[in-house]
């Protein structure tokens, strides 16, 4: 697929909105470290690999697995257990998205010359999360106002017309904040653990849109589960970054870190 299918016809509105959705995550885990060029073409990357990895990696799997579904599964069948031919699709995605942000987390990494510096990792990777899901943002948000959204959509469809805002604020907060963790496991030398805890958690996330279509939960109890693992990925990213401050003293520094047990 054409990864502009995945920017769409872009809006000043929307660009505002998804750097405003990215920058207290940013301030929070990057913090003096934007001070470094190196970082802001970590958060460009991140940003340019996300309709790259949808159209060109994600989506053509994607679509290979559902050709196979309709090649050899009967649609009563493949009906009947819609919710787990789902796992693979949705696991996918979390593995491509993943892999992807990490990728340029550890390119950032190598940059900066600070491979194995723990608050590097974090920051590092904050960067490349924050990248890669502000141009997301963007994405859905020259959806939202191509469709026609005006403040009189406010106040006619009331909280649920801004549904879709309020996803994007916490799916920004998870992309920076599990790339800021698995980055940071690589930084200590134990990269695999963190990566698989963001690829489990992305995939638990996306595996809740299928539980939507199929009724198995509510629109608002999948917004509520949405922003319930966002909140705890940030969570876990700032106790670390914490943990780095009150070990080094000095949460900026170069200087290594122990790695959390």
């Amino acid at each position: 697929m054409n990864p502009l299918d995945f920017v769409g016809t872009p809006d000043w509105r929307s660009a505002v909105l998804a750097v405003a959705f990215a920058l207290p995550w940013l301030l929070l885990l990057v913090g003096r470290w934007l001070r470094r060029p190196w970082v802001w073409v970590v958060i460009v990357v991140g940003a340019a690999l996300f309709p790259v990895s949808i159209g060109w990696i994600q989506v053509p799997i994607q679509q290979g697995i559902n050709a196979l579904y309709v090649q050899n599964v009967p649609p009563e069948t493949l009906q009947r257990y819609a919710l787990l031919a789902a796992v693979p699709l949705v696991l996918i995605a979390g593995l491509v998205q993943e892999v992807v942000k990490f990728i340029d987390a550890v390119g950032g990494l190598f940059l900066v010359r600070a491979r194995h510096v723990p608050v590097a990792g974090l920051a590092l990777g904050a960067a490349a999360g924050a990248g890669y899901g502000a141009m997301e943002a963007f994405w859905v948000f020259n959806q939202i106002f191509a469709v026609g959204f005006t403040w009189a959509t406010v106040q006619l469809g009331g909280i649920a017309a801004l549904v879709g805002f309020i996803e994007r604020f916490f799916t920004v907060m998870f992309h920076t904040a599990v790339v800021a963790l698995a980055a940071y496991g690589y930084a200590t030398r134990r990269p695999w653990r963190y990566l698989l805890l963001a690829i489990v958690l992305h995939t638990l996330v996306d595996y809740l849109v299928p539980l939507l279509q199929y009724g198995v939960i509510t629109s608002v109890e999948t917004q509520i589960l949405v922003g319930l693992v966002s909140a705890a990925a940030m969570v876990a990213a700032l106790w670390v970054r914490w943990r780095v401050r009150h070990v080094s003293g000095n949460v900026d520094s170069d200087s290594p870190v122990p790695p959390l047990q």
